[in-house]
């Protein structure tokens, strides 16, 4: 993604996410889904490793690492397509994309505008946190990737 287009792009996510039904809704189930779902369909786990070519074992196996979140996309997909399942895959942000760069570049301002206003104090010459100053803040880094770094102010040549 080029500079120019990530605010563009977050929107289009955003947007995507809109329509996206609460995560809530997609809480996998104790036992995982290939567990639950092979046992509502009556199917044992000899039949599914049938099914895989795989041994009964190597079910069990799978079943308990996808419990414990530990198990591979590539066999979670190949477990759907055996019992006629589509895998989503998904990275479903808690608030927008937007929302989060937006909270993200708020932070570094105040931070920094905290050690400029300490050394001003200093000299009696406080500066107090407003939205002009958050809106050079944004203008400057509302489509840059510093803002992820430790130090986003520091030349990256520093780094």
């Amino acid at each position: 993604m080029g500079k120019s287009s990530r605010k563009r792009d977050r929107r289009i996510l955003d947007n995507r996410f809109k329509a996206t039904p609460p995560t809530a809704t997609w809480r996998v189930p104790q036992d995982g889904w290939i567990r639950s779902i092979r046992e509502s369909l009556g199917m044992s786990a000899t039949d599914l490793g049938n099914r895989l070519g795989i041994a009964r074992q190597s079910i069990l196996a799978l079943e308990k690492s996808e419990s414990e979140g530990k198990v591979q996309i590539d066999s979670l997909k190949k477990a759907a397509e055996a019992m006629d399942c589509t895998l989503v895959y998904a990275l479903v942000p808690n608030s927008s994309l937007e929302d989060f760069v937006q909270r993200q570049i708020r932070k570094i301002a105040t931070e920094n505008l905290k050690k400029v206003s300490h050394s001003m104090k200093l000299e009696d010459q406080e500066v107090g946190f407003n939205e002009s100053l958050y809106d050079d803040f944004l203008k400057e880094f509302e489509d840059s990737s510093l803002i992820w770094r430790s130090d986003p102010l520091k030349p990256s040549h520093e780094i």
